[in-house]
C-alpha cells in the first residue's frame, strides 16, 4: 500500500504544477497587451489544464496543496503598474480605468514580443517535464503510468509548439 501512496502523491505533485501552470498562464493572459501574446499564453493555459485533468482523473483531488518547486514566474505578472502614473494594482484585479489618473486599461497591459512568450512557454514547460520525469519511478500502477505518459505528450505537444512558434518569430 505504501508504494501506491507514493504513486498518488507523484501524479498530485504534478498535477498541481500543471494547474499552477494554467493559473500563471490565464493571468499572463490576462495583463498581456498584444492579442497574439495572449493567444500564446491562452494555448499554453488551455495544455496545462489537460494535463491537470488527465492527471487528476487517476489521482482525486486533495485538500491539501502538494508541495512543488517554484516553476512559474507568479510575482511578475502579479503586481500591475500604470505606465502613466505609476499607479500599482494586483493582476486579478486589472481596472478598467486608472483610479489615481483616469487613463484606460490598456495603461496596465505588459509589451511582450511573440518570441518571448514562446520562450516564456518552452522554458516553464520543459522545467515541468522534468519534474514529472522525476516522478515517474515513484509511480507503479500501469493506470497511473499511462496518465503521467499522456500529461507529457500534452506537454511534449505544447513544447513542440512553442519551439516552432519562437523560431517562426525569430526569422520573421
Amino acid at each position: 500500500m505504501k508504494g501506491s501512496t507514493r504513486g498518488v502523491g507523484a501524479i498530485r505533485e504534478v498535477a498541481q504544477l500543471d494547474r499552477e501552470g494554467a493559473r500563471f498562464f490565464h493571468q499572463a493572459n490576462l495583463v498581456a497587451a498584444d492579442p497574439r501574446v495572449k493567444y500564446i499564453f491562452g494555448r499554453a493555459a488551455e495544455e496545462y489544464e489537460r494535463a491537470a485533468k488527465v492527471l487528476t482523473s487517476v489521482a482525486g483531488k486533495t485538500k491539501r496543496r502538494p508541495t512543488v518547486p517554484k516553476v512559474f514566474p507568479f510575482e511578475d505578472y502579479q503586481r500591475l503598474e500604470c505606465y502613466v502614473c505609476g499607479y500599482e494594482a494586483e493582476a486579478e484585479e486589472l481596472p478598467e480605468m486608472c483610479p489615481s489618473c483616469g487613463a484606460a486599461r490598456y495603461a496596465f497591459e505588459r509589451e511582450m514580443t511573440q518570441s518571448a512568450a514562446w520562450d516564456l512557454v518552452a522554458r516553464t514547460t520543459r522545467k515541468v517535464s522534468t519534474f514529472a520525469r522525476k516522478a515517474v519511478p515513484r509511480v507503479s500502477k500501469e493506470g497511473m503510468k499511462a496518465a503521467l505518459a499522456e500529461a507529457m505528450a500534452i506537454r511534449k505537444g505544447l513544447l513542440a509548439e512553442a519551439k516552432e512558434g519562437k523560431a517562426r518569430e525569430d526569422a520573421s
